[in-house]
Parts: structure tokens; sequence; C-alpha cells
């Protein structure tokens, strides 16, 4: 079984841009070169702004290219408790972005630099693990759909096998606008669009300290001093615990993925009639679809929410996709992997600046569309632009006391989370 995404394979691995010499000098450094980091990059030399993006790794290694590649808008946050959040206006513009206008930026994106990433409209599904909560979720819908002009609908427990052979479900929600695509292809798509923009892009630079120089920043990294006028902080769930005051406000939530053998097209049409992208309602979160080429299924879930040992997330990992789809208990697992996802306490990204060192963090889970658009939106707000205005910059970045960088809390909010799981399960008729 290969320990690599199963999309490498398809792709290629990210490559290490480590052989140039680092620029000792630009006017803005990006940290992380992922989706955030390469779009505001892309963003900021296209703008004219000399910009050094660099990353401990390969570009693109953490989530950006080893994610579920699912694209489309996911907000965790139900409409009433977001209201009393932000008020109705926030709200508004929140679903607006996160559903709207963070696709149409992709879907422009993949046009203009011609990026081939094997997207497709495909719809995705959020599948109801408790029948129970479907009033709930339709009332939820009904006061989004009001709000902005989503497309999206009910699907009742009768209808769930048009979009998946599975009785696991009560009911979901449909987004039509939604699709899948290959992830590698679609980061590195966007940073050789940075680098043709003239943005310089390194790997293999691990940035150790942010200091102010005067009235910019002096970053120290293992490849030498770079000074900067301004910094952005594009780390998401790889956010080094000593770098400023924004690893005290984001934690890293692993998600671990596999991919079936090869299973034949028309077996994976009886699996996914619609070819939809699927995603469940339940805490331990399980996503899953076809792959591009119809010919496999790629899993992914939390088989557990802290750095388990292989073996026993592949035992999850297996047991949770043969659990919702039995026709699978027969097929070989050729690739199982995992990534970092980067969550807020607030569940909600954020732009903006803490200490003056700009920052566009805390995807979630829903990265493939947001990062980029958010990373867009901060490298516009570092020019000076009034584009550069988000609703995301209205949301709340907050630390905890006890949190100082380490999330020693995850063991126990993963036992939390199987006790819930198992309750809701012991409720749902048999």
């Amino acid at each position: 079984m290969k320990r690599t995404p199963y999309w490498w394979d398809v792709a290629g691995p990210p490559e290490p841009f480590d052989s140039e010499q680092v620029a000792p000098s630009a006017d803005v450094a990006v940290v992380g070169a992922g989706l955030t980091g390469l779009s505001a990059a892309r963003t900021l030399a296209k703008s004219g702004k000399s910009v050094v993006c660099l990353d401990a790794g390969p570009p693109g290694i953490g989530a950006s290219s080893r994610n579920g590649g699912m694209i489309g808008g996911g907000h965790r946050i139900p409409w009433d408790a977001l209201v009393a959040r932000h008020g109705e206006s926030v709200a508004t513009e929140l679903m607006r972005e996160m559903h709207i206008e963070s696709m149409a930026f992709a879907k422009g994106l993949m046009a203009e630099e011609g990026i081939d990433c094997n997207f497709a409209r495909t719809g995705r599904l959020q599948a109801l693990w408790s029948a129970a909560d479907y009033d709930s979720v339709a009332r939820n819908l009904e006061k989004v759909a009001k709000a902005i002009p989503l497309s999206a609908e009910m699907v009742p427990k009768s209808r769930v096998r048009e979009d998946v052979a599975s009785d696991a479900y009560g009911g979901g929600v449909l987004y039509h606008e939604h699709g899948g695509l290959n992830p590698t292809k679609w980061v590195k798509g966007i940073r050789d669009a940075a680098l043709r923009a003239g943005a310089d892009v390194h790997g293999g630079t691990e940035v150790r300290s942010v200091e102010r120089s005067g009235s910019g920043w002096r970053l120290e990294t293992s490849r030498g001093r770079v000074d900067a006028g301004d910094v952005l902080l594009a780390t998401n769930g790889y956010t080094p615990a000593g770098i400023g005051g924004i690893a005290r406000r984001v934690f890293p939530i692993p998600s671990f993925i596999l991919a079936t053998e090869e299973l034949g097209a028309n077996r994976i049409q009886d699996m996914f009639p619609n070819l939809r992208m699927i995603v469940e309602t339940r805490l331990r979160h399980c996503y899953y679809r076809p792959s591009p080429d119809g010919k496999r299924v790629v899993f992914g879930g939390r088989a557990a929410m802290f750095n388990a040992s292989e073996r026993f997330a592949d035992s999850q990992l297996r047991g949770l996709m043969t659990g919702v789809l039995p026709d699978l208990r027969d097929a070989a697992v050729t690739h199982s992997w995992r990534g970092n996802t980067g969550f807020t306490f607030e569940l909600s990204p954020n732009v903006g600046q803490i200490d003056g060192v700009w920052h566009a963090i805390g995807y979630c889970g829903n990265g493939n569309a947001m990062a980029p658009w958010l990373g867009h939106k901060a490298a516009l707000s570092i020019l000076g632009s009034p584009d550069g205005r988000t609703a995301f910059a209205e949301t709340r970045l907050s630390g905890k006391w006890w949190y100082g960088g380490s999330p020693w809390f995850l063991p126990f909010a993963d036992a939390y989370y199987r006790l819930k799981d198992l309750w809701v399960d012991a409720r749902k008729p048999k």
C-alpha cells in the first residue's frame, strides 16, 4: 500500500523548488506555499509587487495537494447562530463569499490561467446521519436561500440512493454548484500562475522567526535572512508554534484518506449514479467520492483527531468506509495518507492582522475554493485596494488561555465526539 496521495500518482508529487537562492528582500514575504499563499503571491505579483513565497517543504506539500478533492462552499455554523454572532448583514456576506464568490473566483482562475485540474460540476450531497435532523436542516437551508441565491435542495431519505448506494442516511442537502477536482493539479496550476506573474516561490525554506525591522519585517529562514515590507502568514494547519500570535488561534486536525483499487466504471456508476461528492453530518465527518476517472473510490474521514498510527488509522477508515458502503467490503486499498486541516475556535476562516502581520487562515476543511479566494483578498488588502474588503475580516480569531500552539486537547475531543456519534447511532431506527 502506498502512503502517498493517490492524486500524486496522476499529477506527480509537489516539486521541491529549492535550488535557487532566496532573494534577500521583497515587497511582500508570503509564508506558506499552498493554495492561500500561492494565490496571494499571484495577485501581488500581477499588481507589480516583488513577492517571495516560502515553504518549509515542497510548495503545495500540505493539505492543498492531499485533500479529498471536493470544491464548493461549506459552513459549519447554522444561519441563526451566524446572525446572532455577526448580525444579518455580515452573515449574508459570509454566506455569499462561501457559496458564490469563492466558487466564481476559483472557476475564473481555472479559465484565466488555463488550469486543467479535472474540475467537474457534479454536485455534492451533504448526507444527514440522523433523520431527526431533517426538519431543522431544511429550515436552515430555507433561511440561507432567502439571504443569497443558493442553488441547493433538500433530498428526502427515499431519494438518497439516487446519489449514493447507502442506507445509512436520513436524507440530505444537494448543493448543485459543488464539484470535484484533482487537488494536486489545482495547487500546481496556481503555483505556475504565480511564477508566470513574477513571484519567487521557494520550497525547503523554513521560516524560523518574523520580527520587526524598522518600518518592515525581518524573516530568519533556514536559507538566510529575508527583509520584507509586509508579511502574510498562509500556513493554516501547518502553522509553526513559534511564529507570532497566529499559532495560538489555529489548530491542526488531521484528516485521513484512502483510495481503493480500480473497481471499474460500471461498479462506480452503481455506487454513485450521478457521480456526486458525498459529505456526512456525523462528527466523524466522512467524505467520499468517485475518482475523476470514475474507476476508484476516494474516502476520507476522522479516523482520529490526533496523529494516530498507520495501522489504527487504516483499520478505522476502512471500517467507516464499509459501514456506509458495504459493497466495498471486498475492495483492496491501494493508497492511504493523511494531511492537516486548520481549524479556528470559532469554526470560521479569518483574514486580518495580528501585531502587524497579515494572515488568511482557518478553512475548517473547506479550502479548495476558500483558500485561493481569501489569499487573493488578503493580497488586495496588503495592496490597500478597496476590493480587498471581505466579510471574513469581520469574523473573530481568538485564542484560548490553555492553548499555546500544541493541540494537547484533541485526543479528548476525539473520545467525546466518538461517544456523541455512538449516542446518535443508538437512537437511529433499525
